[in-house]
């Protein structure tokens, strides 16, 4: 039920992304006065004063006119400007009609004016407000010089206490209730404004940490490239010094290039509709042996040796560009952590259905005051053992592509004896992971 009326007073109101707070105010008053006009209207006929009924009627009938005019036809300040106009004539007339300043209509003046200050520009508060003060004024001036040309319409003293009761308590529930709703709304509006101010702070510190991790870590690789390229061109070698040197020339500009493209990639990721997921169904073992066709190259050099024991048979749901980038990084990354006549073992497992690739290599391991911020921008790109340089971007692009793919990326690392990634996919029935889907279900729990 509350839920229902909750829902019912937004469509009413508006919604915060399609409509102005200043609407939104001018909306709430507007269903208040539509409710409560109909209550001082049986209060009024209780207490017998019939010409004041035809002036609530009048301005019942104006007020819905201005709110349709407004919430559906989008046209706010014209129905703002007839809404202040209309209803200061109206309780103008209503002044002389009802008791003058013995009757309620200077309560409603103030009213009035709380209304339209909560929606005016602050530019405009002293026009209006000197507006409603001259209009008060000049109303009080007209019944002290002229006292007998407002007479008391109340039959009974009760009703004008009744009058002024019931008056002054649907203006305390008015303006409590628009203030209410003005807080909350300023309120949800910083909430917001916040949110979105720490988005930009952090968006802007990964700005700043990626353009401090290119500048100083591009401009190592680069420098060594240009330092094996004088040598090769400035001296004279012997065939073992030029095969050395072009070899070592050769493995760093394939860390160079690893380098840029993770972060090309990483850069097509941030971007609004930049990535997109394009999943088919892939053979893992055909998967591997295209990233080995790449790595093997930098893993002879560093006589690190690759032993692959995957089951021909799996197939598993996936990305074939982002699976493909995945694995080259992890097995880039085993190289690089593995001392030279280290070895690197890449299997698969396929646990209660659920796809399973390990890459597990017995390098230098993670250090463990790392391994909490492993998958973040903030992570400290290190050396490899043959002093190889990373952006420190690969294993982010890891996580958030095997991600976008509906899969788990997870690692186990003892700091000296190795470590171990392991992906985990759809598998062949299009099962998400245990956990994955545990993470589904209490999201849509949350949800209802």
């Amino acid at each position: 039920m509350i839920k229902s009326i909750r829902q019912l007073h937004a469509k009413l109101i508006g919604s915060n992304a399609c409509t102005t707070l200043q609407a939104r105010i001018f909306h709430e008053v507007s269903v208040i006065a539509m409710v409560g006009l109909p209550l001082a209207l049986l209060v009024n006929i209780f207490i017998n004063v019939p010409l004041v009924n035809l002036v609530l009627s009048a301005a019942w009938i104006v007020i819905v006119a201005l709110y349709i005019n407004s919430r559906y036809f989008g046209r706010l300040w014209l129905s703002f400007i007839l809404f202040s106009a209309g209803t200061s004539i109206l309780m103008i007339f209503n002044y002389f009609i009802n008791s003058g300043i013995h009757g309620p209509t200077l309560i409603l003046f103030l009213l009035s004016l709380v209304f339209i200050l909560l929606i005016m520009p602050t530019r405009q508060y002293i026009f209006w407000i000197l507006i409603n003060v001259s209009i008060v004024g000049g109303l009080l001036l007209i019944e002290y010089y002229n006292s007998g040309f407002i007479k008391v319409s109340y039959a009974k003293r009760s009703d004008l206490f009744l009058d002024i009761a019931t008056t002054y308590l649907s203006v305390v529930v008015c303006i409590g209730a628009v203030l209410s709703y003005l807080i909350n709304s300023y309120q949800r509006e910083k909430d917001n404004a916040e949110k979105a101010s720490l988005a930009l702070k952090e968006a802007n510190d990964s700005k700043t940490r990626l353009l401090s991790i290119l500048s100083h870590d591009l401009r190592s690789p680069l420098n060594s490239i240009s330092s094996f390229l004088e040598i090769l061109h400035s001296y004279g070698l012997s065939p073992e010094e030029r095969h050395f040197l072009e070899r070592s020339l050769l493995n760093e500009t394939k860390n160079t290039q690893v380098m840029l493209h993770n972060l090309l990639n990483w850069t097509k990721s941030q971007m609004d509709g930049g990535t997109s997921v394009n999943m088919v169904r892939l053979n893992l073992s055909e998967v591997v042996s295209a990233c080995l066709l790449v790595q093997q190259g930098s893993a002879d050099i560093k006589t690190v040796g690759i032993s692959v024991n995957i089951d021909p048979s799996i197939e598993l749901d996936a990305d074939l560009d982002m699976l493909k980038l995945v694995i080259r990084n992890l097995i880039n990354n085993a190289i690089k952590f593995t001392s030279p006549g280290g070895e690197i073992q890449i299997s698969s497992s396929c646990v209660s259905g659920h796809v399973k690739l390990h890459i597990m290599d017995n390098g230098v391991g993670i250090p463990t005051e790392r391994q909490q911020e492993l998958f973040k921008l903030n992570a400290a790109s290190t050396y490899g053992t043959s002093n190889e340089k990373g952006v420190g971007l690969g294993l982010i692009l890891c996580k958030e592509y095997t991600e976008m793919q509906n899969g788990r990326i997870s690692f186990s690392s003892v700091p000296g004896n190795g470590t171990t990634f392991t992906l985990e996919f759809l598998d062949a029935n299009g099962d998400l992971p245990t956990d994955v889907l545990a993470k589904l279900n209490t999201d849509l729990a949350k949800s209802y």
